[in-house]
């Protein structure tokens, strides 16, 4: 396998455009399995960029479980290849991240700098409270107060006392167990209720999951749970695994159905997740929480001619009927063409043999298409009488409604509506009727 120093200098020749100095560092590696050579030698003659070229051979190199360091360093060197960085150098955190030479430290990866700015930049400049779970030694709280500026309330929490320690006398650090219901709601109770919650905590499932539980009922309305790293409901060690049953990943894509409850009898419309969940927010490693009050989900129509003395009620059964008349349409248009393809096999079967008893099954068929086209035109006959009962109906409603804008026209005229004028604008300024 290949060794760091190995792939470090493998990276610069890729960076230079150098194959052949590439294909010489690969066929001198000790300890590299001739396929993987192999392989690794053809990504680099492959003539693609070099950024291209490092990504593919870090996919090789992860593909057969190779150090998690060369792997990362292979796409790291991509990243900087690449032209994504100078996106990314205009983002505020990352920015903030690049320049953080002497500060706490940090430890991220950079394809979260877009996501937390996309979530979180609209609680810049104000009065907000942030809790982190998991502090490490503070850099990530420093951060979080630059980003979100001196309005904010910043709070960790942490298992570990250095990270206390290391923050002592600039953030307040409380000390206990993330999965652990009681202290999550402790905090909520000295320091919230918080309007954005990020989790980059222990990372096992059990974790993840009871504090997504316990503290999203308790964020204020409007705010955000960001879980990052759930990377690791993939890997056993942290309970996880492809398709586990306990992994976050898989609780997590169950709160879909929440946010369609309404929409199945069979699931729950009383929970936090069917009423409060806004949406949710699924990336690499990090999956993203809206906490907002929501409404029952309804339909409603516009357009059409419905400004002109219809309502909306009508106005949809309008376009209701057409599209039903349509569905039918297209069904009978079907059944038609698999009643002629069938009436054209039965006739193809008796010019072959002469005299030839009919193919029963074919006969069957083709009385199921004869029946359900019959059907169909029924259905059809029916939907077109009922939208003529209809379009009866609202003109009716219209005729109505025209002889009623009359009367009104002509009541306005009269002299007894005239004369009677001020004493309506009296009765209008003193609040009766």
């Amino acid at each position: 396998m290949l060794d760091r120093t190995t792939t470090a200098r493998l990276l610069y020749a890729v960076s230079r455009g150098d194959a052949g100095h590439a294909e010489r560092l690969l066929g001198a590696a000790p300890d590299l399995d001739e396929d993987l050579r192999s392989v690794l030698v053809g990504l680099v003659r492959d003539g693609s960029t070099p950024e291209r070229t490092a990504r593919a051979l870090g996919d090789a190199l992860n593909d057969v479980g190779a150090e998690k360091d060369v792997v990362n360093e292979c796409y790291r060197a991509a990243f900087y290849l690449g032209d994504r960085w100078a996106e990314l150098s205009e983002n505020p955190l990352y920015a903030y991240f690049l320049a953080n030479r002497a500060g706490g430290v940090l430890h991220k990866w950079p394809h979260y700098f877009p996501i937390y700015h996309r979530h979180l930049e609209r609680f810049r400049g104000r009065p907000v409270r942030v809790l982190e779970i998991g502090v490490y030694r503070g850099g990530g709280l420093a951060m979080w107060r630059q980003y979100f500026g001196p309005e904010a309330v910043i709070v960790g929490a942490d298992i570990d006392e250095a990270a206390a320690r290391a923050t002592a006398g600039r953030f307040v650090v409380e000390l206990g167990d993330q999965s652990d219901p009681a202290f999550l709601r402790r905090l909520h109770e000295r320091h919230g209720p918080f309007d954005v919650v990020i989790d980059d905590g222990g990372h096992t499932m059990e974790q993840q999951i009871v504090t997504a539980q316990t503290l999203f009922p308790l964020i204020n309305d409007g705010g955000v749970l960001l879980v990052e790293d759930t990377h690791t409901s993939y890997w056993p060690a942290f309970g996880g695994g492809l398709g586990a049953e306990g992994s976050f990943t898989t609780w997590a894509t169950r709160r879909v159905d929440d946010l369609n409850a309404q929409h199945h009898r069979d699931l729950d419309r009383t929970s936090v997740w069917a009423n409060e969940l806004g949406g949710m927010h699924f990336y690499d490693s990090v999956v993203v929480f809206d906490r907002e009050r929501r409404f029952r989900s309804f339909d409603e129509v516009a357009g059409g001619s419905s400004y002109i003395l219809a309502d909306q009620v009508s106005e949809r059964i309008a376009v209701e009927s057409a599209a039903e008349r349509e569905r039918v349409r297209e069904e009978l248009a079907v059944v038609r063409e698999r009643s002629e393809r069938l009436e054209a096999q039965l006739r193809d079967a008796g010019t072959a043999t002469p005299g030839a008893a009919a193919d029963p099954v074919l006969e069957e068929r083709l009385l199921a298409a004869r029946a359900e086209r019959s059907d169909l035109l029924s259905r059809l006959e029916s939907t077109e009488r009922a939208a003529a009962e209809r379009a009866a109906a609202v003109d009716v409603l219209t005729d109505r409604l025209a002889a009623t804008e009359e009367k009104l026209r002509l009541l306005e005229r009269s002299v007894s509506w005239r004369v009677t004028s001020p004493l309506r604008a009296v009765r209008r300024r003193t609040g009766r009727r």
